[in-house]
Formats: C-alpha cells, sequence, structure tokens
C-alpha cells in the first residue's frame, strides 16, 4: 500500500461498507500493540514488517490510528502519527520506482513531451561536473495540472517548470507534494471521525491513550505547545464566526450568537479544549468556578453589551441562561458542585451555525477542512505551535 487514502485503500474501505463499519471491526483484527508499531521512534531503518504489511493489514492499522486521533484532533498525538506514517508511505513510494497509484493527480511524462532545449537547460545533461545521481535528482519524470498542482505547493513557482497548463517535476518535488496531501487528507479524515468520537468502541479511547503516552515521549520539551490541554484564550486565532459574534449582533442573532455558539466555544476553548467526551461536565475539568467568572462571562456579557440592542439590558434573565448552558441549571447562583444539572453544551458544528445564524459564517482560509469552530481553534494553535518549534506552516 502506497497511501492509505489512495484508490487501492478506498476500494478496501469500501469492501468493509465504508469508513464507520470499517472502524466497527478493526478491534476484532488488530491488536493495539500492532498499531503502535506504527508510531514507536524506530532507530534507523523502518522495521520491515512495518513496510511489508498486506494492503488489508496496512488500511485496518492505519484507520486505527485515526479513530485515535479523534480523540484529540490538533495535539501531540496527531502531529506522532503524521510524522511516523509520511515516513512509512515515503519509504514505500521510493521502493516501488514510481509515484502512481497515489492520492494526487500525477502522471508520467512521455517521451518528447518537453522540448530538448528546455530538458538540455533544466536537466543539465552535459554538466561533467554533476555526478550521476545528482543528474538522476534533476530529471523531470511526473507532471501536474496546474490548478491541482497550485492547490498544493508552497513553493517558489521558479523552481518548477510550467508549461501549457501543467506543472513538470520531478521526483523529489513530486513526493514533496505527495507529503502535503498525505497531512491535508489525515487532518479532513479525523475532522470527520471527531463527529462520531462518542460512537467508536473503547478500543480508540484506549488507543488514544497509550498513543499520547508514546507522543509526549516523543516531543519531550515541546510537548506543551500542541498538547490540547487548557491555556489562556488566544483571540487572533478565533473563528470568523466567533470573532463576529464578539463583536455584537443585531436583535435577531443575539441569543443564538451569544448563549448558544459564544458560551459553548469560549468555555470548552479555554477550559477543556479536547474533551475526551460529550458527556463531559465543568466540574470533571475545573476545582473552582474563578476561570469562568473571572475570564469566561466577562466576555460572554461585553459582547452582548454590543449587540443592537444590548442583550442583557433587554434580557437580564439570559444570564441564567447562560449558566444553564454551561450546565448548572438555570441559576444566577451557581456552585461548582451544581455542575452537571444541565448540559455543557458542546459547540454546534459549522453546518448548524450556517444554518441557525449564516451572518456569523463567514470563512476564510482556515475553515476549508473544519467542521465544528472548536477544531478550528484548536488547529490554528497547532499550526502556531509548529512554527514556534521550527516544524513550519501546516497549511
Amino acid at each position: 500500500m502506497l497511501d492509505p487514502f489512495g484508490e487501492e485503500a478506498k476500494r478496501i474501505v469500501r469492501e468493509f461498507g465504508g469508513i464507520e463499519a470499517l472502524l466497527e471491526r478493526i478491534p476484532r483484527y488488530v491488536g493495539i500493540d500492532i498499531v503502535l508499531e506504527r508510531v514507536k521512534q524506530w532507530e534507523g531503518e523502518i522495521p520491515e514488517r512495518i513496510l511489508n504489511m498486506t494492503p488489508h493489514e496496512d488500511v485496518m492499522s492505519f484507520y486505527a490510528l485515526l479513530g485515535a486521533l479523534a480523540f484529540s484532533p490538533y495535539g501531540a498525538e496527531m502531529e506522532l502519527v503524521k510524522r511516523t506514517n509520511a515516513r512509512i508511505y515515503r519509504e514505500r513510494i521510493k521502493r516501488s520506482g514510481e509515484i502512481t497509484g497515489i492520492s494526487i493527480p500525477l502522471k508520467k511524462i512521455e517521451k518528447g513531451e518537453i522540448p530538448d532545449r528546455d530538458r538540455i537547460i533544466l536537466e543539465k545533461p552535459r554538466h561533467e561536473e554533476i555526478t550521476e545521481e545528482e543528474r538522476e535528482k534533476l530529471k523531470l519524470k511526473y507532471k501536474m495540472s496546474l490548478p491541482s498542482f497550485l492547490r498544493l505547493w508552497e513553493g517558489s513557482l521558479k523552481s518548477v517548470y510550467i508549461r501549457k497548463g501543467n506543472a513538470y517535476l520531478r521526483e523529489e518535488q513530486a513526493l514533496e507534494l505527495w507529503e502535503k496531501a498525505f497531512e491535508r487528507n489525515l487532518e479532513r479524515s479525523v475532522n470527520l471521525l471527531y463527529e462520531l468520537r462518542d460512537e467508536l468502541p473503547p478500543y480508540y479511547s484506549e488507543l488514544h491513550e497509550k498513543l499520547g503516552e508514546i507522543a509526549r515521549k516523543y516531543f519531550k520539551e515541546r510537548i506543551g505547545g500542541f498538547s490540547g490541554e487548557a491555556q489562556p484564550l488566544r483571540f487572533e486565532l478565533f473563528p470568523p464566526c466567533i470573532k463576529n459574534a464578539l463583536a455584537g449582533v443585531p436583535a435577531g442573532l443575539r441569543n443564538y450568537a451569544i448563549t448558544v455558539l459564544l458560551t459553548s466555544f469560549l468555555s470548552y476553548a479555554r477550559i477543556c479544549p479536547n474533551p475526551p467526551r460529550k458527556d463531559v461536565r465543568i466540574k470533571d475539568c475545573i476545582s473552582d468556578l474563578s476561570v469562568i467568572e473571572k475570564e469566561i462571562l466577562p466576555i460572554i456579557i461585553e459582547a452582548g453589551n454590543r449587540c443592537k440592542p444590548p442583550l442583557f439590558e433587554d434580557q437580564p434573565h439570559e444570564i441564567k441562561n447562560i449558566w444553564y448552558h454551561l450546565g448548572f441549571g438555570l441559576t444566577d447562583k451557581p456552585r461548582l458542585e451544581d455542575s452537571g444539572n444541565s448540559t455543557w453544551y458542546f459547540p454546534p458544528n459549522c453546518d448548524k451555525i450556517r444554518a441557525n445564524a449564516p451572518q456569523l459564517c463567514k470563512p476564510d482560509s482556515h475553515c476549508r477542512p473544519i467542521k465544528n469552530p472548536l477544531t478550528y481553534y484548536l488547529r490554528r494553535l497547532y499550526i502556531e505551535s509548529r512554527k514556534a518549534g521550527g516544524g513550519g506552516d501546516n497549511e
């Protein structure tokens, strides 16, 4: 298997009846220890037993990792799975000798397709000082339509030969594009599974826990940057819908934007950004209410006061509704032990926001793979941590 998102992998997933059916069956066939072999720190070469898995073994063990990542979509676990598995598939692609049958639309260049004059300039066949190995690296071997290429390429176009609507690529450039596609496909899959995590068998939460242990050892000092644990809010990384709600909204949107959306998003983002399950309570995450009373509630009230007309002047009882949506029941004098008297509402999904408050939904480039505003925020934190740690922008 050269690509877990390629056509062969898709065919195997369809054999099982789709991704949900596959995830239901994996625990019966693949032990957790076998799955964890894919993310261990190998000394030197990748073990042959990993590189030579059968297609079915490969798909099941890889998708088991995706099921575990649904419990922590943007944390150290995600970074670990990306790095180790990209290395596995990259090595397999190199060994195959051809970059075909993968999840990006590459084609081999036909003979005579590139003018000889251009080939001589680009591949330097007459430069005797260049070794045979270096000359092989300079050869243009693959092409991709320009629109598909531009969706993945982040480097300078000066380093790419473009002709008649195609980008012509050296092997290393093609591998770089594949790796970018691999990361995006992995993120997209985990975002879809994030909505299903409460329905997954216990196998995946156990796998996630062990994956976290390995990730903490793997990253050591870097772990704090993208651990997905509670930390002060970073407003500049909020999704557009949340920024729009914070700016104040007109009368018809006030209750939804402030009481439903802001209350849920700010509380989870600050207190429990990576909830282990949807029925978690605030008292499971904090030991006193000061973080809500001093950090979260003032932001909600300020946003309500920016509405036209101001929400809490019009509807002072709406403060009780705020606490209700935080899980304390209908009250304006909550105690920590009251947590669980009502549901701590999870942030609504993007499709629900578009349906109930389309004026708030003004997508930016970060929204593309996202299904929920909380995962948008986690993803932005994750990207920032990669920049800070020298890992580059993960767009």
